[in-house]
């Protein structure tokens, strides 16, 4: 299973040795140190691409090796080994040699010497070390397999063939240019994606993650099945910031999966709800994680742009999530939590305490509304975050305790850009021999010949490509590959570029969810202590929702807000009743337990009501009524005669 290895903080009581301190010292002077790099060229501008990329990829990669040995295990309680250094001292003459040299590489009359090739062997080998220790060895195994493909193509059957690359070549390309290991996605990392990381991290840790906690409690605490819908939209409110379905589980997890159990709910349902919003939190708006800041680059559109589009998709996942919690909730008995249960309103939206959070994100989304670069954006919010959280000080004591957590925070983010930064790296090897090779091209004509230009054959390929990727991949990288591939294909074919784009987004995040390597309900059923694969069937039925959307969009992608406004209301609101009742038929209950007849009935009432045109969400709309009609009917009989409805 391709996941990140949990990196967990030392045990501050345990007897450390000199050397494992200098470990635990020297991870936390990396942290802060590329944290601190990125908010200056987040405030004054970033450095010549070259540099900066390096610069980004390098840092990261030696707190790679810092924090992961090489079993993939947590390295911060064990001393540096010698490999350890020995990739450390690599990784710094490799970056080293690439910032000294580079107005050398940018002259007109630039050669590759033999010294620059033996370095882009280095620095490519120490890349995939980085990604093994950090992912697993899927990236790492398809940049051998990219590698292989571009040098072998002469001598590869059929239409695989092709003229091929010389290693010299693919060396510089990989490690003195802007299209390898620094190519535009690393670019996107170094820039973008860093300067958000920073502030979710910084976020998270001063308050930002309880108050979403609380707020959530406010919310839905006290209304059927409370404790799932907490879950829910805490999860939602955290994953929109942190980007990552693992993250999420294991924060806000750690709070609503024993408060759900303590409510007397299964814990296969609480382990499936929590991985449902935790990975729903990635298509959540305002940040959504990194894939969304890549697609934008990709598409060529603005990151606001992509945002806009995202809302009603988002809607409609959460609403049919909370729709099936309900339902669900109120077919099994779970009841609301107590007023004792829950904070106080007045509590949680002090100045004091929410301020800081909310003013923070409102900055962010009003300064890129207005057109503001994401990274300035992000900066200027991160800035107003510290400055407020430290204004609300009290006393030395407290002063010193705030300082504390912005160093967390800066050690979290440090921690969260590796992997982002080692995978998206990793990642630009296969991307640099597709686009070099063609591959891409092949691949793009091989859907479109598998799919006989029919759209929805095509659709359910790529689907399947994003799945896989996804399986065994983070969001980030499944949906960068998946999409150098597929995505095209999918224009070719007449799909708008967003809604192509979003289309592989979505199956690369819902793949956590289903077997056999769904990594997000592994997390979460194991803090449930729950058998993953009835918690992973239980994800997949709340879930049916995100499985049905993105061929929503693809169809009629007014969902995405491209329209006008009178259909992208009708859409939205039909689309809300849509996923409604499929909550309702998946559950087995609207206001009385459904009979087999009625969930049938309502089931293809809501996909008449989420279809694209005019004739199927009329004859959706009429299947509702009579739906509702029966259902009423059937209801008022059972309780005239004092019966139980089955």
């Amino acid at each position: 299973m391709a996941t990140q290895p949990t990196v967990s903080a030392p045990d501050e009581g345990a007897v450390r040795s000199p050397m494992t301190r200098f470990r635990g010292h020297l991870i936390a002077l990396l942290s802060t140190t590329l944290v601190l790099f990125h908010l200056y060229t987040g405030a004054f501008g970033s450095f010549p691409d070259l540099i900066q990329r390096s610069l980004h990829v390098g840092g990261t990669l030696i707190l790679a090796f810092c924090l992961y040995d090489m079993r993939r295990g947590n390295a911060r309680d064990t001393p540096l080994g010698f490999i350890d250094i020995a990739f450390i001292l690599g990784t710094v003459t490799v970056i080293g040699h690439l910032i000294l040299s580079y107005d050398r590489i940018m002259g007109f009359t630039f050669r590759m010497s033999q010294l620059d090739f033996v370095l882009a062997i280095v620095a490519t080998l120490l890349v995939l070390e980085g990604c093994r220790r950090v992912i697993g060895w899927t990236i790492p195994a398809l940049g051998v397999a990219g590698l292989t493909y571009a040098l072998a193509g002469p001598n590869l059957p059929g239409p695989l063939a092709h003229g091929g690359l010389d290693a010299r070549f693919a060396a510089e390309v990989l490690y003195l240019s802007t299209r390898g290991l620094f190519g535009m996605v690393t670019g996107i990392s170094a820039t973008v994606i860093a300067m958000f990381v920073i502030f979710g991290a910084v976020l998270l840790r001063t308050g930002g993650g309880q108050t979403f906690m609380d707020l959530a409690m406010v919310i839905g605490g006290r209304t059927t099945g409370g404790g799932a819908k907490v879950a829910t939209i805490s999860s939602a409110m955290f994953g929109s910031v942190s980007g990552s379905a693992a993250a999420n589980v294991a924060t806000t997890g750690a709070f609503t999966i024993p408060l759900m159990k303590k409510l007397g709910y299964r814990p296969t349902f609480a382990g499936a709800v929590e991985s449902v919003a935790s990975t729903g939190g990635q298509i959540m708006p305002p940040i959504m994680g990194a894939g969304a800041f890549i697609m934008a680059e990709l598409i060529g559109i603005s990151y606001i742009t992509i945002m806009v589009a995202a809302i009603i998709p988002a809607v409609l996942y959460f609403a049919g999530c909370l729709a099936g919690i309900h339902f669900e909730s109120k077919r099994l008995g779970y009841k609301p939590m107590t007023r004792d249960q829950l904070p106080r309103a007045k509590e949680v939206l002090t100045l004091r305490r929410a301020g800081p959070v909310f003013l923070s994100l409102g900055t962010l989304i009003t300064l890129l509304v207005r057109g503001y670069s994401p990274a300035m954006a992000a900066f200027t919010a991160t800035a107003i975050l510290v400055v407020l959280f430290l204004l609300g000080t009290r006393s030395w004591p407290d002063l010193k305790a705030r300082l504390n957590s912005l160093r967390e925070g800066c050690i979290d983010a440090g921690i969260g850009l590796v992997a982002i930064a080692v995978l998206i790296a990793g990642a630009q090897i296969l991307l640099a021999m597709i686009s070099t090779t063609g591959m891409g091209v092949t691949f793009t004509s091989a859907i479109i010949g598998l799919g006989e230009n029919h759209l929805f054959i095509s659709l359910l390929l790529a689907m399947v490509v994003a799945m896989l990727l996804g399986t065994g991949l983070p969001t980030a990288a499944a949906y960068m590959l998946a999409a150098a591939v597929v995505a095209p294909a999918l224009v070719r074919l007449g799909v708008e570029p967003i809604a192509a784009h979003m289309f592989i987004f979505y199956f690369s995040i819902i793949a956590g969810l289903t077997p056999p390597l769904c990594a997000t309900v592994f997390i979460s059923a194991s803090m449930a202590k729950a058998n993953w694969l009835p918690t992973s069937i239980t994800a997949i039925r709340l879930s049916l929702v995100a499985f049905i959307i993105p061929f929503v969009f693809v169809f009629h992608p007014e969902i995405l807000m491209i329209g006008d406004g009178v259909t992208i209301a009708a859409y939205a609101i039909t689309g809300l009743i849509g996923v409604t009742l499929i909550g309702a038929a998946m559950s087995g209950y609207l206001l009385y337990p459904l009979a087999y007849w009625e969930r049938l009935l309502f089931s293809l009432a809501a996909f008449g009501l989420i279809a694209p045109g005019l004739a199927l969400p009329l004859a959706g709309g009429a299947l509702l009524l009579l739906g509702l009609t029966l259902h009423l009917l059937r209801g008022k009989a059972a309780y005239s005669l004092g019966e139980e409805i089955p």
